[in-house]
């Protein structure tokens, strides 16, 4: 591997991390701080309430079982694993049932939310750029990940990426120097998994999808000071 390979290595999955933590967490902060009416998820149910509630609530489905298997998987520590029976070749085997069926809906899920606001002339008239950029980039995270199992599966039956991913992230945790090394060894089906979904986290604070964070700032969220809507110029009571 050339030396200009493994600078890049270097950068996205050793100093990437770090910034993306740095702007996902100052930038929320900035947001709700300067901006905090900006702070919701743009819903566009007043404007047509079709296809929202099967592709919200599948979406949204899937992807916190994906990110709680995510984390589950990745934080982990191996030896705690192995002790209750877990092995890398039976976690790969949930990663590709339960998995893929949360990947499964997620998708059902986006493709819906996709075509209703490209097709629905008000909700389309009504977005943003940043609305279709967030749609495309969790398609693709999602789907990536999906080529990732499907590659483990037919590459490595022992489950053994599964253990170098969880070394890597623990790593960046606890400021390993060389953990993003770890990220050497595998396919770069993961490794663009990864990048895609490091960028996602990176736009939270600039897009609709800050209100992620809404369920652990909740309480700050409640003492916001009320939004006035107005008709007519009027107070509405």
């Amino acid at each position: 591997m050339s030396n200009f390979t493994l600078v890049w290595h270097f950068l996205i999955f050793g100093v990437l991390p770090y910034v993306v933590i740095a702007v996902l967490v100052v930038g929320s902060l900035l947001r709700f701080i300067l901006a905090p009416y900006s702070w919701k998820s743009q819903s566009s149910e007043i404007l047509d309430k079709k296809d929202l509630f099967w592709g919200a609530n599948l979406f949204h489905i899937g992807v916190i079982f994906l990110f709680c298997g995510h984390c589950f998987g990745l934080f982990t520590p191996t030896a705690w694993l192995n002790a209750v029976g877990l092995t890398p070749r039976l976690h790969q085997w949930m990663e590709i049932i339960a998995g893929g069926a949360s990947a499964a809906l997620a998708i059902a899920g986006l493709l819906l939310l996709t075509w209703r606001r490209l097709s629905n002339e008000r909700v389309r008239t009504a977005s943003r750029p940043s609305d279709f950029w967030v749609l495309f980039l969790l398609l693709a995270v999602i789907i990536l990940g999906i080529c990732c199992v499907v590659n483990s599966y037919f590459t490595d039956r022992s489950g053994a990426t599964i253990i170098l991913f969880g070394e890597w992230v623990r790593g960046l945790f606890t400021f390993d120097y060389e953990a993003w090394q770890k990220i050497l060894l595998v396919p770069d089906w993961q490794k663009w998994h990864i990048f895609v979904g490091l960028i996602i986290f990176l736009i939270v604070p600039f897009t609709r999808l800050v209100h992620i964070w809404s369920g652990y700032l909740s309480v700050f969220y409640l003492v916001r000071p009320h939004q006035i809507m107005r008709a007519n110029g009027k107070p509405m009571k």
